[in-house]
């Protein structure tokens, strides 16, 4: 699923390179219909696959006969995400640095980022969604894939302690953490549980923004 995703945000980092600086807005409306339906398509057929593999993991984790719950396209979000890390994101730096050729790049790598965000929000949603509503799925746990920032690393480290009355699954540009249903309470898989000794680790003597901090330094000397 990230494979496409990439594939997606890679595509849309090409057209913004590619962009008119001389008439943005322009440019905008006339590759906003393509570029959105290019992500509609791509969340789409990741939900799908998200649906198709739920399944397949509840009858081999359970013996679960387990039926996803299968979230459409928010039209509006990704109309609005895409506007804001374009033309908007172009606008914005242009202002600041007063360079079309920087601007262009910022811009590039900005939809980039939201485009692999938006086509995972496919996947994520639909796990989320049956998450909230089948009873069967007890509670679930953050997973990285590839290289994860320290933010999301130390949220990976938490375990399986989400609940339906806890937190949401969040995403970040760039970021490519998936959601994973639990189905019981069972030890943390020993990637989790280094990761907690990590943590206990680097923070020691810490608490609060400080021991966030004191983490990050740690991933960083540490390249975790």
């Amino acid at each position: 699923m990230l494979r496409l995703a990439e594939l997606i945000g890679r595509r849309l980092r090409v057209t913004a390179l590619r962009a008119d600086t001389d008439n943005i807005d322009g440019w905008w409306n006339s590759i906003a219909p393509r570029v959105q339906q290019e992500i509609i398509t791509g969340q789409s057929a990741l939900s799908r696959l998200a649906r198709d593999y739920l399944r397949a993991h509840a009858m081999a984790a359970e013996g679960i006969a387990l039926e996803p719950v299968v979230v459409d396209p928010d039209l509006e979000q990704i109309a609005t995400s895409l506007r804001v890390t374009g033309p908007v994101a172009f606008k914005t730096h242009m202002a600041e640095s007063g360079s079309a050729e920087a601007s262009v790049r910022a811009m590039a790598t900005q939809m980039q980022g939201s485009g692999v965000r938006l086509a995972m929000a496919g996947p994520r949603e639909t796990t989320m969604r049956t998450f909230r509503e089948r009873r069967a799925v007890e509670g679930w746990r953050r997973a990285g894939q590839g290289k994860t920032c320290a933010f999301c690393l130390m949220l990976i480290g938490r375990g399986a302690v989400y609940s339906r009355e806890s937190v949401r699954f969040r995403s970040h540009d760039h970021c490519h953490c998936i959601p994973v249903l639990a189905y019981r309470r069972e030890p943390e898989p020993p990637s989790v549980r280094r990761l907690q000794e990590q943590w206990n680790t680097a923070t020691a003597g810490t608490s609060g923004d400080g021991a966030v901090a004191a983490w990050r330094r740690y991933v960083a000397e540490n390249d975790l």
